[in-house]
């Protein structure tokens, strides 16, 4: 554990270094939650409520969205699977521990970083201007902190399945362009899923997906929070698993093909 551990480190300094990314990130995201709160708080100036959701709620999504947005679509996201079609990632097979554990620390410790600086501001100072719903006692904060965490995860995961495309074809980022709408709406981050029509909604409530945003969402609002938790948890786990079979393939595919 002593070496996944310092490859978290690792990462976390890495990530530390890149601070003019940091902060234009960070005004970049304020622009946008700024503007996306204006046009829910135009909306709620019409009704009191939409699809049981409160002007507070739609605000608190606002910001959890841009809190996670850098940590979910990471501007890391083609490093692994330019290093698959360099042959770069052949040294990672070959260096002791398991290759999946040791992407995932690394990965990890970038997002803590993004997460901190970048994520938790956008959470802190709005909260001081906007009547947003979070949670104010110590076990829904606990709640919501695991959730973050476990949309970290999440977010790794999904660049994993997406960047092991590299292992079959060069044109990974033709496969992403195809499916980024689908993610992005599927996923919440365009308006939110209690919006969608009947069955789309449910679809898109209780999927891999809503564990990026629509679960921790859920977990800050105080909606079924611990259910909500239960159930991210539950996706983040299936993910796991599932990446580490693809992983096991892909793997065996890049020795065939030259190790």
């Amino acid at each position: 554990m002593g070496g996944y551990a310092a490859l978290f480190a690792a990462g976390y300094r890495r990530q530390s270094t890149y601070r003019a990314s940091l902060f234009s990130g960070l005004a970049a995201n304020v622009f946008f939650g700024v503007f996306r709160s204006a046009l829910f708080v135009g909306l709620y100036r019409q009704v009191d409520s939409a699809a049981g959701l409160t002007l507070a709620d739609v605000l608190t999504y606002v910001w959890v969205l841009q809190v996670l947005f850098g940590v979910v679509l990471a501007n890391w996201l083609w490093e692994f699977p330019e290093s698959v079609r360099s042959g770069d990632f052949v040294v990672d097979l070959l260096r002791p521990g398991d290759p999946f554990l040791r992407l995932l620390s690394v990965d990890l410790g970038r997002s803590t970083f993004m997460l901190i600086f970048r994520g938790l501001p956008q959470l802190v100072l709005p909260g001081l201007v906007l009547h947003l719903s979070l949670p104010t006692t110590g076990p829904g904060m606990l709640a919501l902190g695991l959730s973050l965490c476990l949309a970290m995860v999440a977010g790794f995961e999904l660049r994993f399945a997406f960047g092991s495309i590299a292992f079959w074809t060069p044109d990974y980022r033709g496969w992403w362009s195809m499916m980024f709408a689908l993610v992005w709406l599927i996923g919440g981050f365009v308006v939110p899923v209690e919006f969608f029509p009947g069955a789309l909604q449910q679809l898109a409530a209780h999927n891999p997906l809503s564990a990026l945003l629509t679960l921790p969402v859920r977990v800050a609002t105080g909606r079924d929070a611990y259910g909500a938790l239960a159930e991210q948890l539950g996706w983040v786990l299936l993910g796991g698993v599932g990446c580490r079979a693809l992983m096991r393939v892909a793997a065996r595919r890049l020795v065939i093909h030259g190790g």
